[in-house]
């Protein structure tokens, strides 16, 4: 049955900033599950990560009727119903089952807050390497990352092979401007995942 607080809540637009968290959680770890009256976005991370989880509800919590809680091993939170969700569900799965990479929804509103939210997600740094792991999306869909990076960042990356998948690399080159434009939007508990 529905609640007051989620009719109430689904009237009211996603703010930019919450729709950059929307799209780079996508982009990243997160991902949409049907319910009977569209689609809500599920939020989970592992209990070491808890901050994160934490920082993102804080970002949504209008949206969200019972916050972030444990499940096993996961502490997670998912918001009601919304139609900019049901949008972004045609955008991210077009037609598929699998997730893929809305470039064009990405190219009109992912900013480096947006970006910061996906490398929190599933970036790591290592002697000075920065890889975004995109092992879930196809080679070609890896490439268009890539071109997008480029376009619209200035950031040069190439594909890290990763046993049978595929992966993103920043360039060396490319790393100072990667942290400048996402270092201001790393939260505390996650600044682990910066190359030093």
């Amino acid at each position: 049955m529905e609640t007051r607080f989620a009719r109430a809540a689904r009237e009211i637009p996603l703010s930019q900033i919450q729709r950059d968290l929307v799209i780079g959680s996508l982009l990243g770890d997160a991902y949409l599950m049907p319910t009977t009256a569209g689609w809500c976005l599920r939020v989970s991370h592992g209990l070491d990560q808890a901050a994160y989880v934490d920082w993102k509800f804080r970002i949504v919590a209008g949206y969200v009727r019972t916050a972030p809680r444990q499940s096993g091993r996961s502490y997670y939170f998912r918001t009601i119903t919304h139609p900019e969700l049901s949008g972004m569900r045609q955008a991210f799965y077009a037609a598929r089952r699998r997730k893929g990479v809305p470039i064009d929804l990405m190219d009109h509103e992912l900013t480096a807050f947006g970006l910061a939210v996906w490398f929190m997600d599933d970036g790591a740094s290592d002697r000075r390497q920065v890889r975004i792991n995109t092992q879930g999306f196809s080679l070609a869909e890896n490439q268009r990352l890539i071109g997008f990076l480029q376009a619209k960042f200035g950031i040069e990356a190439t594909i890290n092979r990763d046993k049978d998948r595929q992966r993103l690399r920043i360039r060396d080159t490319s790393i100072g401007r990667f942290v400048d434009l996402v270092g201001p939007h790393i939260i505390p508990s996650m600044l682990y995942k910066l190359p030093p």
